[in-house]
């Protein structure tokens, strides 16, 4: 079966500047490093896709996800490299992208069908699927211009989607709908890939990506870091966030004061990984598997009896678990000068479907001062939650029990 897409090595560059250079400029400017002038939007990106497969594509903002959809539908064109799209596809890059404001959603649907190839035939065809998917039926004899963003979006998705696309490119256009439509658009998608159509999904609504994809690859400042399955793709999104976040707080001048939570440093936290019960370092769960938390601790000096701890939280930081050797009433021994410890907790991982973020601590036994502390020590991903939402897996089951028919009244006197 040959692919769908096809990205060989492919590079995006753009000038830096509002205009054109002259001539004068150019060789004005004939020594000078193009570094300065130019900007590597996508560098040597390179990847394949056959039919019935969908892939999400994620990364923060300027990794060059948009720059990708662009490409694949001829919006721009590559700087190196090729691109090869075998079949019909549909672009679903920007919100109410082909309407006219000034025509009513009917029309629209029409012009916008016909941009995306659609014959006039098959637009009737699909018309009323069109419209009774995008839930805008009182409105489709309305301009388009007094449509909310919301109904843009279900109009603009209904469209691309309803083509009968052998590739749907999809951006982050969905984010605008209400949470039911979302939905419908993501089990539209789901459906599509069924039938053997390739979906291409950007979003940062990393539960979108690992619901609707099954393959992720994963973009920082223009290069592919990660190619393949969704969890651990976002897994890896979320420590290279993490990194980020740090070397932008390591280049700030640190605030003075107790909030800076005191590290003497004399013992250090030198490595943190979580092992499964197979053996394996990993940072993708199943909910209620057993993990063992391993860090290795340097001591410079003696540690008489510290406090060991580690946190569970998510990404908006809501603290899901918080366990620490003084509250478990667990002994600890006195450690020596010049020594390294590898410390280990046992966890069940009684988690719903999401991204957490592990953080190991050591603190004095006095709790005045901390040894270390790493708060985002690694980001994991818990999958196969089944029906849960939440935080914690309380592992509901369900059964119907004791049905009786309702008597019938006896007549009073």
């Amino acid at each position: 079966m040959s692919p769908s897409l096809q990205f060989d090595h492919v590079s995006k560059r753009y000038r830096l500047g509002q205009s054109a250079p002259s001539l004068r400029s150019l060789l004005r400017s004939k020594k000078s490093s193009q570094g300065e002038r130019y900007h590597w939007a996508i560098n040597d990106i390179s990847f394949e896709m056959e039919p019935g497969h969908s892939m999400g594509i994620i990364g923060p903002n300027g990794a060059g996800k948009t720059t990708i959809l662009k490409l694949l539908s001829k919006v721009t064109r590559p700087t190196l490299g090729e691109i090869k799209v075998n079949g019909r596809f549909s672009a679903l890059i920007e919100l109410g992208a082909g309407f006219h404001p000034d025509l009513t959603g009917r029309e629209n649907i029409f012009l916008n069908g016909t941009i995306l190839g659609m014959k006039k035939s098959e637009i009737n065809a699909r018309f009323d699927e069109i419209v009774e998917f995008a839930g805008i039926g009182r409105y489709l004899d309305t301009p388009v211009k007094r449509y909310s963003s919301g109904m843009y979006a279900r109009l603009g998705f209904s469209v691309a989607a309803h083509i009968d696309p052998e590739i749907l490119l999809v951006d982050e256009v969905l984010a605008v709908g209400d949470m039911a439509f979302q939905k419908k658009c993501y089990d539209r998608m789901k459906l599509l890939t069924k039938e053997g159509k390739t979906i291409i999904f950007v979003s940062h609504n990393l539960r979108a990506i690992q619901s609707v994809t099954s393959r992720c690859l994963v973009l920082y400042r223009g290069n592919k870091v990660f190619d393949g399955d969704s969890a651990e793709a976002i897994a890896e999104y979320s420590n290279i966030i993490r990194q980020a976040a740090e070397e932008y707080r390591n280049d700030e001048e640190i605030e003075k004061g107790i909030s800076q939570r005191i590290m003497t440093h004399t013992a250090t936290i030198e490595d943190v990984s979580m092992v499964s019960e197979e053996g394996s370092s990993t940072a993708t769960f199943s909910a209620g598997d057993l993990v063992r938390v391993r860090a290795k601790i340097k001591f410079d000096e003696a540690a008489p009896s510290p406090v060991l701890a580690c946190r569970i939280q998510q990404p908006n930081g809501t603290v899901v678990y918080d366990f620490t050797t003084l509250w478990a009433e667990i002994p600890v021994q006195k450690f020596e000068a010049n020594t390294v410890v590898e410390i280990e907790f046992k966890l069940r991982l009684n988690l719903v479907e999401g991204i957490y973020q592990l953080g190991v601590n050591i603190a004095y036994n006095d709790l005045s001062r901390y040894y270390d502390r790493i708060d985002r020590a690694q980001d994991f991903v818990i999958t196969d939650t089944k029906g849960g939402r939440g935080i914690a897996d309380l592992q509901a089951d369900f059964s119907v029990t004791n049905i009786q028919p309702l008597g019938l009244r006896e007549p009073v006197g």
